[in-house]
């Protein structure tokens, strides 16, 4: 191509790009408004200023370095990145006069070189930096240049201001420029040679060392407190802080004393930093190397950083100098491998970036020579004063970046973060961590990297109590029994065409509870099967009022799991839909179940009058008042026994004016079986205020039906799992109607975790009119703990989980159960009044999750919940997920462990193994005989023993569970076989269209497969991001269309990226003449045979 025009000017020479150039190249072909990788050198000029000087400067300075005059380009043909050095044609110099008081306002001046600083290059249009003079008055400028980090690195930077200096000084004195062209070294050359080096042993070296390396090597995930966007615009901004002397002096000794360098010390802490943030112990931090190795290179003006993953180890709670001593390490073996070939491991380790962030590490840490922050240069005219100036640059290349260096006799530490993701004062604290760690860390080098600094538990005092409860609060049968006094005839319970009023609805129970007394059940329990229903409440209270607990039990579970319960629940009586109570024996303590003889009731199971001389029990407040499955990490479901004084604080401050405030006027929904602890919100506040309590026939999936009726359209509460609610806002947004209640004044949301896009959604249709309230809370904590209600601001950010209830105190803590600084993530754990008392039968598992609260009063407990979550600035608890394999589906909790363990219990299985992953279960058996089609078999096996949303889509046959090398089970390979029974279920659909049929032509050949579907992603394939530009390539030689790199990342389906292609077509017609059109119209359709057969 030399001595060519290419559209851009002659081309005098063209070279391959480095493996650092390509990636800057694709990024900037992926995201081309982003000015991420702009270098932005801004510096105030004190004194006098020739700007002809200064312009024929610049202009010297391009004529010296081919870099400064190159494009970078695909090869249309084969679509290979190469540069294209130009001939020297000039650098503009903008000039601009300001107003003085601009130039002196700091925040003024920032905002105004922000314009040419955050302003993306065009990497295919030289020069590819833009100077910018502003003039205040004679002897006062600000220059800025901006330059793209593709042509320059830090080094490069300060060889180009001492150069351009000189330059400046030739140009005053009107001397010729004394480098003849052809002496200075040039980048092309040292581009080629690295393209040599790569491509033989010091390449196949690299690649063998960094996917050892980082094989395996899990993605950051900082808590954010904004969801991540789909279409980042990668905002930065920064918190500062400045290590004071004495700190500065005690890191470098600890370097000494540890025989590592500074940066190796910055470095540790920094690690132990983000593991105390997102609790993770393995993860990457990017750093750059100088990459200039040989002499000659150090004259070489160009980007010759290279930059390598140090791959943190805080495995095992080291101290400081233990994991000193393992960053030095890895270090070493990183600064002895400096190539890191980006693209090539990320393909051999089948990595996929989400389009907002790199694979293989999301933070780096830059400790910047003196020479690359100087700001300005060593070098200045005479008369002159350099000074650097603030250049308003705002963007984040990554999530988080910590970038130091040293300042007198201090350093700095400046990080720069996304502030779509997170909020100021989470990395101001984040920041002011980092310089207590380190304080900390050269104190006492052998105190724990992740031990906590400072008090903690000072700083979460102050959100973990949710204040005293009332003095007194009846249990919730004395409460009932009140509100019935007074108002009698005002209905309590309505149910299809039923209505019960309060005192009907107190006779009826009372008369059952009379019944279940003289069978003997005060302080046993008692089973109610039934589905929700009026007689459902009726038989709930009178298990209360005979001085039992009821074990609820949903008429849909499997028989076999109904006996199970039973059996463990220990229940002496069930209650049934039959119309019958079967009677069993037990001890009082232990309360087992068993057989016994039917005890006979009315002939509509519900006898219409109390027998004579029964009255209700007075419950004990200590006393059990329900017992609820939930599932277990043990493999087996745990029946949780719940107080009356726990259920009686709930239900008082759900019903009361700091709760949901409800009054008689009010009708609440009753959507959930009583086997979900959903029910005690639905049902108890609603009776023990005067509302009343709306049973939705058929239970909650049948809401939309009940919301069309009269009944429905009263409603003015509703109580729903997150999941529920989300589906009938889609079917809302979608066009299916749902008929939301007029009246409707408030929405109850819990059971797994609230989307801002969601309440966003919910907010276009509602805004504030309706409140919506986000609830959380485990069985073992009485239904809720915390509460929140969302607005506006939770549209932006992950909505909180509130604050903890009235008696409630919630505690973040960390491994050792000690309390987390607020910002960091950590186990949340419940104590305080509301504690369930434990597992029923299960001592052992009681003793291991109910522990003594060491934080609270003498004999508090406290609960673990297995959930993390962290504290935000303003007090709100917000949730992080499950900290075990426990997930939700469908807002149940399930234990996988569970369901491996039933799984197990099929008399052909060996060994299996059940996974949560993305939301739903996978589960994998060995099988005697191997018969890959037992998997069918062996899901009807669950299926008869388990809830529907226990039950695994399928169950793959293997023939062994795969483990890693250290005898764990190897969860990707399993996943990829999960992934390949997809696949191979999957029917193939051929391309459908000629747009479809030219894509799988080119990723054919591109990838090198046999064939290629309308419903195959390109990536799944095998495609990476070398592949990318060949595909694009290809697209634009035979359809001549404007197909963009990020086009296939958008769009990584064969149908997506087809569909994307005739979009361009369509607007490329749509530009043109009708006779221009005609032509088009007329010509070969896409797709079409091209090789002449």
């Amino acid at each position: 191509m030399t001595g060519t025009e290419d559209g851009g000017g002659t081309v005098s020479a063209d070279y391959p790009v480095t493996p650092e150039q390509r990636r800057l190249w694709l990024t900037q072909q992926i995201h081309p408004d982003d000015a991420g990788y702009n270098v932005y050198p801004a510096m105030r000029w004190r004194g006098p200023l020739s700007v002809p000087a200064l312009q024929q400067a610049f202009d010297r300075v391009e004529a010296r370095h081919e870099i400064l005059r190159t494009r970078f380009a695909a090869d249309p043909g084969t679509g290979e990145v190469g540069q294209y050095v130009l001939a020297p044609r000039g650098i503009p110099l903008e000039h601009l006069d300001v107003d003085p008081a601009t130039a002196d306002d700091p925040a003024a001046l920032a905002a105004l070189l922000g314009r040419w600083v955050n302003a993306p290059f065009d990497l295919a249009r030289p020069p590819l930096l833009r100077p910018v003079l502003l003039t205040a008055a004679p002897d006062h400028h600000v220059l800025a240049i901006p330059i793209h980090h593709i042509v320059t690195d830090g080094w490069s930077l300060g060889l180009l201001l001492d150069e351009l200096m000189e330059c400046y000084e030739d140009a005053l004195a009107d001397r010729p420029d004394p480098q003849a062209p052809g002496e200075r070294a040039q980048f092309g050359p040292y581009a080629v040679s690295e393209t040599v080096r790569l491509a033989g042993p010091d390449g196949e070296k690299a690649l063998t060392y960094w996917t050892g390396r980082l094989a395996g090597l899990p993605v950051l995930e900082p808590p954010l407190d904004r969801p991540r966007p789909k279409d980042p615009a990668h905002r930065a901004a920064f918190s500062v802080v400045r290590l004071p002397a004495d700190l500065t002096a005690a890191v470098e000794q600890l370097a000494r004393a540890e025989r590592a360098t500074v940066f190796m010390v910055l470095l540790a802490a920094y690690q132990a930093l983000l593991s105390r943030w997102t609790g993770q112990d393995d993860f990457g931090v990017g750093t750059p190397l100088a990459g200039r190795h040989r002499l000659e290179h150090e004259a070489v003006l160009g980007y010759l950083t290279k930059t390598v993953v140090i791959r943190a180890d805080l495995d095992g709670r080291p101290d400081f100098a233990t994991l000193l001593r393992r960053v030095r390490s890895a270090v070493m073996g990183a600064f002895a491998h400096p190539d890191l070939p980006v693209e090539q491991v990320v393909s051999a380790l089948g990595l996929r970036g989400d389009g907002s962030r790199p694979p293989l590490f999301q933070t780096v840490l830059v400790l910047q020579s003196q020479r690359q922050t100087a700001g300005a240069t060593g070098r200045t005219p005479k008369g002159v004063v350099l000074e650097p100036v603030e250049s308003g640059y705002d963007q984040a290349k990554f999530d988080l970046m910590l970038d130091m260096w040293r300042d007198g006799d201090a350093y700095v530490a400046s990080f720069a973060y996304d502030r779509e993701l997170f909020e100021a004062e989470s990395v101001d604290r984040l920041a002011r961590g980092y310089v207590d760690l380190l304080a900390a860390a050269v104190a006492d080098p052998h105190r724990p990297a992740g031990e906590p600094v400072g008090d903690d538990l000072a700083e979460q005092a102050g959100f973990a109590d949710g204040g005293p409860l009332p003095a007194h609060a009846p249990t919730v049968p004395e409460a009932f029994a009140a509100q019935a006094a007074r108002t009698p005839d005002a209905c309590a319970v309505e149910y299809r065409d039923t209505r019960i009023a309060y005192r009907e609805l107190d006779e009826r129970s009372t008369a059952l509870a009379a019944r279940l007394a003289a069978a003997g059940v005060r302080d046993g329990v008692v089973a109610v099967h039934a589905e929700p229903s009026a007689e459902l409440i009726v038989r709930l209270l009178a298990v209360w009022k005979a001085g039992a607990a009821y074990l609820p039990i949903d008429p849909a579970l499997p028989a076999e799991r109904v006996r199970l319960m039973l059996d463990r629940g220990g229940a002496r009586l069930t209650l049934g839909d039959a119309d019958e109570l079967r009677a069993g024996d037990g001890d009082e303590d232990e309360l087992p179940a068993g057989d016994g003889d039917e005890l006979p009731v009315g002939a509509d199971g519900l006898p219409a009058e109390p027998l004579p001389g029964f009255t209700p029990a007075a419950p004990a407040p200590g006393r059990p008042a329900y017992v609820l499955y939930t599932s277990g990490t043990t493999g087996e479901p745990k029946a949780v026994v719940v107080p009356h004084e726990a259920v009686a604080a709930r239900v008082h401050w759900m019903a009361g004016p700091d709760g949901y405030a409800l009054a008689p006027a009010d009708r609440v929904a009753q959507c959930a079986s009583a086997g979900f602890d959903t029910h005690v919100e639905e049902i108890w506040p609603a009776l023990i205020s005067g509302a009343r309590c709306v049973v939705v026939p058929g239970g909650g999936r049948m809401l939309p039906d009940l919301l069309r009726t009269p009944a429905g359209a009263a409603l003015t509460v509703l109580d729903l799992t997150t999941a529920h609610w989300q589906e009938l806002v889609s079917l809302g947004l979608l066009g299916d109607t749902v008929a939301w209640p007029p009246a409707l004044r408030l929405v109850v949301l819990g059971g797994s975790e609230v989307t801002a896009a969601s309440v966003a959604q919910w907010r276009e249709l509602h805004g504030d009119a309706v409140r919506l309230v986000n609830t959380y809370g485990p069985t073992e904590a009485t239904v809720i703990a915390t509460s929140a209600d969302l607005g506006a601001a939770d549209t932006l950010r992950r909505p909180p989980l509130g604050r903890p209830l009235p008696g409630v105190r919630a505690y973040v803590l960390d491994e050792r159960l000690r309390p987390v600084p607020p910002g960091s993530p950590g186990e949340l754990c419940l104590g305080g009044t509301g504690l369930a008392l434990g597992y029923l039968g299960r001592p052992d598992l009681t003793a291991d999750l109910f522990l003594p609260d060491p934080y609270g009063a003498p004999g508090g407990r406290l609960y673990r919940t297995g959930d993390r979550a962290r504290w935000r600035t303003d007090g709100t608890l917000e949730f992080l997920g499950r900290g075990d394999d426990q997930v939700k589906i469908r807002g149940y909790r399930v234990e996988p462990a569970e369901v491996e363990n039933v799984l197990l219990g099929h008399p052909d299985v060996v060994r299996a193994a059940v996974l949560a992953h993305e939301g739903a279960l996978l589960a994998f058996a060995v099988v005697r005989g191997g018969d890959p089609a037992a998997g069918t078999a062996l899901r009807d096996h669950l299926a008869e023993r388990l809830p529907a949303y226990q039950v695994p889509a399928a169950v793959d046959v293997v023939t062994a569970l795969p483990l890693t090398a250290n005898g764990k089970l190897d969860v990707p390979v399993l996943l990829a076989v999960a992934r390949s029974r997809r696949a191979r279920t999957a029917e193939f659909v051929a391309p459908r269209t000629d747009a479809e049929a030219l894509v799988a032509e080119i990723w054919q050949e591109v990838l090198g497969v046999e064939k290629a579907g309308a419903l195959d992603d390109f990536f799944e394939l095998g495609g990476d991001s070398l592949l990318v530009t060949r595909v694009v390539a290809r697209v634009r030689a035979l359809v001549e269309v404007d197909l963009q790199i990020r086009d296939v990342f958008d769009r990584p389906g064969l149908d997506g990226l087809a569909g994307r292609i005739e979009e361009l077509l369509v607007e490329e017609i749509d530009g043109l003449d009708d006779v221009e059109a005609a032509a088009a119209l007329n010509a070969e359709p896409v797709g079409a045979d091209r090789s002449g057969r």
